[in-house]
């Protein structure tokens, strides 16, 4: 563990302190959103299996986000150390990418045990105290592939999915008990998150594009949704048209990729 925050932080206007929790600090969204959350003046404690990203937490605790019991430590001794979390920031996934029948199954679960199972350990963990205080917020950073199919992110959007629909039906229980559940669904963002995935069957894609959003965008968005300012975002003016499209004309943008298929 490194820093204490003490000295630093404001209240909630109930005299705690405004304590997020990060999982997955140490790169990406996850650093970014540590840092803003700093910028904010609430203190940090990032976990995540590498060291959170300098100026991205006031205290870092490393461990496998994916073995239940060291989760569980790393989130008792970060109540115990800077208090009971005030919010719960999931920034951790998996890129598994590739065709999706060629996907090894062991990939397959890993994809899943980050991004759902790994999810609901930690909300277990934390949001029963945020019932008991009666108030607290838990915010996970998904895709617009947990909206949309995309190409060959079969696995990573089928797990964000879950993620998704598991978080929509804790949001009936806990949300008049205080606690909010926000939703972020970004698009593509240059992090290199792509490169380090495993690609099965097939090449990297040499030029993935964008909507222009940037990783502090990102970042800007998930405090601005842990300030009260709604419930779900989707960012990108790519993935709001597309989002818009599947309403209006159901099937219309699978068609587009198929026959960008083809001519690929």
């Amino acid at each position: 563990m490194t820093g204490d925050g003490r000295g630093r932080g404001t209240s909630d206007g109930r005299g705690a302190k405004r304590h997020a929790i990060v999982v997955g600090a140490s790169s990406g969204f996850g650093a970014a959103t540590g840092a803003a959350l700093r910028r904010s003046r609430w203190i940090v404690t990032g976990i995540s299996r590498r060291p959170a990203a300098q100026g991205s937490a006031d205290q870092t605790l490393s461990c496998d986000v994916t073995d239940p019991a060291a989760l569980q430590g790393a989130l008792d001794q970060a109540e115990t150390s800077q208090g009971p979390a005030r919010a719960l920031v999931w920034c951790a996934g998996t890129p598994v990418m590739g065709r999706t029948l060629e996907v090894p199954v062991a990939a397959a679960r890993e994809a899943f045990e980050t991004t759902f199972w790994a999810m609901q350990t930690a909300v277990r963990a934390v949001v029963p105290g945020m019932v008991t205080r009666g108030q607290g917020a838990v915010l996970v950073v998904l895709s617009i592939a947990a909206l949309r199919a995309v190409p060959h992110e079969a696995y990573y959007g089928a797990a964000k999915a879950a993620a998704a629909r598991w978080l929509e039906c804790l949001a009936h229980e806990v949300e008049p008990q205080g606690v909010a559940v926000k939703l972020l669904y970004p698009g593509f963002v240059d992090t290199g998150f792509l490169e380090r995935g495993g690609w099965w069957g097939m090449a990297s894609p040499p030029h993935v594009r964008g909507s222009g959003v940037a990783v502090d965008d990102v970042a800007r968005a998930a405090c601005e949704l842990l300030e009260g300012r709604g419930s779900r975002r989707v960012l990108g003016w790519r993935e709001r048209a597309i989002v818009l499209g599947d309403r209006v004309a159901p099937g219309l943008y699978d068609r587009v990729l198929r026959l960008r298929g083809r001519r690929g």
